[in-house]
């Protein structure tokens, strides 16, 4: 539909979308695991930690990335991991239901103003790609739709409406209850700003760590499945005649690709900055290529297709260029 350098141009975002994933699973999984050897290990300090070099997140990240997650990059068939949603699903009602018990039981004091800053345009056009992010479901729609029962458009639009509906609340309790407790400069990991003993957020790290575990790995699978379609497309127009889904290949990638995730994860400690580079790829994905598409059905005549898809595309590539220029930005100023 949309041609073919335009799909190349697609996939070559989607590898940088999948590994950047890839880097942010790592950064969490490494920055969860340290609090909860922290608890094990019954340390408080921060300085006494740097002398227990086994509960260094350096440390940490390759082993647990070597030993729980690098076998299960070699699975063919991403099926496998279908009980990873189920469990995706209890891991965040927990999370938020542990973080609305913790305000409670913490009993924080929070000013009206602090509770409700005039945080202007500047914030918000900062953190667009995160919401972009949380909100981009539709990579997935077109299995999603394929697995539901008697499925129809209207069944389908009633599965997403409720879906984004319980997306929107849970997002907004988290983001309430965390701003209520620890007040404008809590981290964009809200999990690290608990402490290690407390009890219900080591159960709620170590859910988190579970559910991305099984999510790595079906990253690792799309992203080397548009690299390898990338490869072969480039290949065909070069006059190159390429084997699909060459063992060799295969390997080769997803070694790189493993090892590439885990040295960005050891050498970035904010994950912000990565969910906000991944936020803006995804903001092409949710508003650009959707509008793209509308566009080109736009030439049949329907001139609310065209006015819809130009407005998605200009919002697409706006956050784009926004979010890249703005963290470009904010690199060069930071000591």
């Amino acid at each position: 539909m949309c041609g073919p350098n335009t799909q190349l141009f697609s996939q070559v975002l989607l590898i940088i979308y999948f590994f950047t994933l890839s880097c942010a699973t790592n950064i969490t999984i490494g920055d969860q695991v340290v609090k909860v050897c922290q608890l094990a290990d019954n340390i408080t300090d921060p300085d006494v930690q740097q002398e227990h070099w086994y509960c260094n997140r350096h440390f940490l990240i390759p082993v647990v990335n070597m030993v729980l997650i690098f076998p299960l990059i070699w699975v063919r068939n991403i099926s496998t991991f279908s009980y990873v949603s189920i469990f995706s699903v209890f891991a965040v009602f927990y999370i938020v239901a542990a973080t609305i018990a913790d305000f409670y039981k913490l009993k924080p004091h929070v000013t009206e103003e602090i509770m409700f800053p005039d945080i202007g345009m500047m914030p918000i056009m900062q953190f667009l790609p995160v919401f972009t992010l949380g909100f981009q479901c539709h990579m997935t729609s077109v299995p999603l739709y394929y697995e539901l029962n008697n499925r129809s458009v209207k069944r389908y639009s009633f599965v997403i409406l409720i879906a984004s509906f319980l997306v929107f609340i849970l997002y907004m309790l988290m983001g309430v209850y965390g701003l209520k407790t620890f007040g404008p400069d809590v981290n964009p990991d809200i999990l690290l700003d608990y402490e290690a003993k407390d009890e219900l957020m080591t159960i709620a790290r170590v859910c988190l760590s579970g559910s991305i575990i099984g999510c790595y790995p079906i990253f690792a699978y799309l992203g080397r499945g548009a690299f390898e379609d990338t490869v072969i497309q480039v290949a065909d127009k070069a006059g190159r005649q390429l084997e699909r889904n060459s063992e060799l290949r295969r390997a080769l990638t997803l070694l790189i690709w493993h090892a590439l995730a885990i040295g960005v994860a050891l050498i970035t400690a904010s994950l912000g900055k990565v969910l906000a580079f991944v936020g803006s790829i995804a903001a092409l994905f949710m508003l650009f290529f959707p509008g793209y598409m509308l566009w080109i059905e736009s030439k049949n005549g329907n001139i609310g297709y065209k006015v819809s898809g130009s407005i998605m595309m200009f919002l697409g590539i706006f956050t784009f260029l926004w979010t890249i220029g703005f963290n470009a930005y904010s690199i060069y100023k930071s000591p």
